[in-house]
């Protein structure tokens, strides 16, 4: 038996990283013959129910070491900081007996106590260095060159990432790599939910009709792109709603300039009846939308692997989305793509998207999506599973 812990030393804001565990631990479950444990170590203070979501994949342990701003977590951080040590961290670990830690996102100092695969989900530092205030390139570089030499294997999530993975890391570390692209599954977290179009409108205030945009409010996510194509469809006389969620933060900054912008853009225009904003809502919610909607829109300028572009491919519906590397590797079979500048460009896929239809499900796409997701998901799993064999029986990374 092999246990292997997956450490969420993120916040809890980070939704993207919790649905990468959950979908990855969903795959692992297809294909599991029972010689992997898989455990989840979260937050204490982590909500009820995602913890009920992950119990049905893996042990899920709470620790104050991951609660931040408790004393523990202090405590921890004050060692890893001054240190390098992760001697809290080893014992809670041993204690479960783990063999493997996946997706790690630290570096230890001295010998590594247990073998270790990294996760990199991308280099966007690399890119947009603007974009990180408070990050050093050279510096991050460091770190993620330090992850990847004490890593048994490390993940990337597309062959895009990889280009960039080269850049900084050696041909050793190279073969030592494995592109898992992720796969996404667009199910309701409760078989019983009761979510209806119908509530959602009433739940939101929104009427008709609606394009759907799931990102989350950080700058190189592109959402002005969008406003700018309504501005023009309303020039025209084409009224079109965009519902918008995501989290308004950007982690990376002290406030909230892009957010600010987008909402003095949507006022300066007239655009109040043609946006809604709604922020954070429950998963369950931004599946119903995503069924219902004309289409889903991906505006942004830069991913690793896009959960929404993945999360639309698999529910079987059209996606509009930029002409950036890694959204071609993704390649829905529903898209249609726009430069990340193209206003124009966007507002003319999205006034013939809008004429098309009204956002009523097609049964026959969705069913080839379902059919193409297991097989997706199946392969998702089997390739994390075999990585996994290769760590632990110390053999040579299976391409």
């Amino acid at each position: 038996m092999t246990n292997v812990a997956f450490w969420f030393d993120a916040p809890i804001e980070y939704s993207g990283g919790l649905n990468y565990i959950k979908n990855l631990l969903y795959a692992v479950s297809l294909v599991n013959n029972g010689n992997v444990q898989p455990y989840v170590f979260f937050p204490h203070n982590m909500p009820d129910s995602i913890e009920k979501e992950f119990a049905q994949y893996a042990t899920v342990v709470r620790t104050r070491l991951l609660e931040r701003g408790s004393v523990p977590w202090f405590f921890h951080r004050v060692l890893y900081r001054l240190l390098g040590s992760m001697a809290i961290a080893t014992a809670l670990l041993k204690r479960y007996k783990i063999d493997v830690v996946s997706h790690v996102w630290f570096v230890y100092e001295g010998k590594v106590p247990f073998r270790l695969i990294s996760w990199i989900p991308d280099f966007q530092y690399l890119h947009m260095p603007e974009l990180f205030p408070t990050v050093d390139p050279q510096e991050e570089t460091r770190r993620y060159q330090a992850i990847i030499r004490q890593s048994d294997a490390n993940i990337l999530s597309s062959f895009n990432a990889l280009e960039d993975f080269k850049r900084i890391a050696p041909p050793t570390a190279v073969e030592r790599t494995k592109v898992i692209q992720f796969v996404s599954q667009p199910r309701a977290s409760s078989a019983t939910t009761t979510v209806s179009l119908d509530g959602l409108r009433e739940k939101y205030g929104f009427k008709g009709k609606y394009f759907f945009l799931p990102n989350q409010f950080w700058a190189h996510k592109n959402h002005m792109l969008v406003l700018q194509a309504l501005k023009k469809l309303k020039e025209q006389g084409e009224e079109v709603l965009v519902i918008c969620t995501g989290t308004l933060v950007d982690y990376r900054v002290k406030n909230t300039p892009y957010i600010d912008s987008i909402k003095a853009y949507i006022a300066e225009h007239g655009l109040q009846d043609n946006v809604r904003i709604l922020g954070l809502i429950d998963y369950d919610d931004v599946l119903f939308l995503m069924k219902y909607a004309v289409a889903v829109l991906n505006p942004s300028r830069f991913e690793g692997w896009s959960s929404s572009v993945e999360e639309a491919k698999s529910a079987g519906k059209r996606v509009l989305l930029s002409r950036i590397d890694v959204h071609v590797e993704q390649n829905p079979a529903h898209g249609a793509y726009f430069d990340p500048d193209d206003t124009d460009g966007l507002a003319q896929l999205m006034a013939e998207a809008w004429k098309m239809g009204d956002g009523t499900p097609d049964e026959a796409q969705i069913a080839v999506a379902q059919d193409e997701l297991r097989a997706r998901t199946f392969t998702y799993g089997k390739s994390y599973l075999d990585l996994l064999d290769d760590v632990v029986y110390g053999r040579s990374i299976s391409k």
